[in-house]
């Protein structure tokens, strides 16, 4: 069967989790994606996996599909094998420090110069421009200067997932595939650059709702009685029709927000006498204002039945909602088990171990987990033979010299 991405070969020079998943987008859509690592302990995520026995297998969730070569690219002629790759690709992605590769002589006005067909991909935490373009950031560096933990309520906490890196590295497979339907027009490749911070603030509803309203913010609050950020998010005042509920066993969470569904709920909970027929609640601006003279009928209701009971309930009567599951919960969903989303990949040594599924489903050309993640230089004899022409005795001497 053809991949969508089948015949594209990408330069994977990335660690951490950002750049590997951008390539790991790639790779599942049928792109030859050669993870290019240090020789000796590899990319940096390594270090961290790697003194957990068995905890190697992670790196299969983002490095999957990738053959995986060393390559020490600040050795001379580890730049001289480098540039023979770059010739025969179509991608580079890197999320290195910001000015490494410039500082190495591998930056993207070196790249363009040795082929003007190449394109590449740089995620950092703020860019390529601008006064932070040099800081070094991480996800949790990113969601804090996106405004997300502060949309999210979540400044002196962690957050749990990582939006900053996984989204990042999302869009840059979105900005290769932009710049290549490009180079197809044109024959021309061009530079994807990612900021992270960017992205976070991209996806920052809350931060786009107040640079929208602040020309109108007082004819917003007279409408609304309040700041439009604290109708979904208050802790004094919760919107209760965009909530979630703790029932007897866990919590549900709910969208009430159109009439018919105020109405179905009324009836639901036993007060016709609120439905839309009262002008107190006869529109959703109305509903908010007073949510106080309602809220406490919604948890006392959700409050006695459990989560189970509440879907069933509201499913029949197509009212959104949703039990928040817990990671074990997740991990096991029907739902996602049956568009395949519990995958599995072999591994050499580990022998079949889970993965996550690949999220964007084709018709006709279907992306494939195909392999497990790489080990360190697993494909060196593979790579450099298939593409530089280089020998056994070559790799043995090159190896010798610290080069791969």
């Amino acid at each position: 069967m053809v991949q969508a991405l089948e015949g594209i070969r990408v330069l994977d020079l990335s660690q951490f989790l950002s750049g590997p998943r951008c390539g790991q987008l790639l790779g599942d859509m049928g792109a030859e994606v050669i993870k290019i690592e240090p020789p000796g302990f590899g990319e940096t995520m390594r270090l961290f996996v790697l003194p957990i026995k068995g905890m190697d297998r992670a790196l299969s969730h983002w490095n999957r599909n990738k053959l995986g070569v060393t390559l020490n690219i600040r050795h001379p002629k580890g730049q001289e094998i480098y540039w023979k790759l770059v010739e025969r690709s179509d991608v580079v992605i890197e999320n290195l420090a910001p000015g490494l590769m410039e500082r190495l002589g591998l930056g993207w006005d070196e790249h363009r110069k040795r082929s003007s067909k190449i394109i590449m991909c740089v995620i950092t935490g703020f860019g390529q421009t601008g006064p932070l373009k040099d800081r070094m950031a991480f996800d949790l560096i990113a969601q804090a200067s996106g405004g997300i933990m502060f949309a999210q309520k979540m400044q002196d906490r962690t957050p749990g997932v990582f939006f900053g890196d996984f989204v990042g590295g999302a869009y840059g497979a979105i900005g290769i595939l932009q710049a290549l339907i490009a180079r197809g027009k044109t024959g021309q490749g061009q530079l994807v650059d990612i900021s992270m911070q960017d992205v976070m603030y991209f996806h920052n509803m809350l931060a786009l709702d107040k640079r929208v309203t602040d020309t109108i913010h007082e004819s917003v609050q007279e409408s609304l009685g309040e700041e439009m950020v604290d109708v979904m998010t208050s802790e004094d005042r919760p919107f209760p029709c965009w909530y979630s509920y703790k029932a007897k066993d866990g919590y549900i969470s709910v969208v009430i927000l159109t009439d018919r569904q105020w109405d179905v709920f009324m009836d639901i909970i036993g007060r016709a006498d609120l439905k839309t027929s009262n002008p107190k609640y006869s529109n959703l601006i109305a509903r908010v204002r007073i949510r106080e003279t309602y809220a406490p009928d919604f948890r006392k209701w959700f409050s006695d039945r459990t989560v189970g009971e509440i879907e069933k309930t509201l499913v029949e009567n197509k009212i959104p909602c949703a039990i928040v599951n817990s990671l074990t919960d997740v991990n096991s969903d029907p739902q996602l088990g049956s568009r395949g989303m519990h995958a599995f990949t072999e591994h050499p040594r580990y022998g079949r171990i889970p993965t996550v599924g690949i999220p964007i489903k084709l018709s006709d050309t279907p992306g494939e987990i195909r392999f497990a993640a790489p080990d360190l230089g697993q494909h060196n004899e593979d790579v450099y033979g298939r593409l530089c022409g280089l020998t056994p005795d070559d790799l043995k001497k090159l190896k010798t010299e610290g080069v791969i």
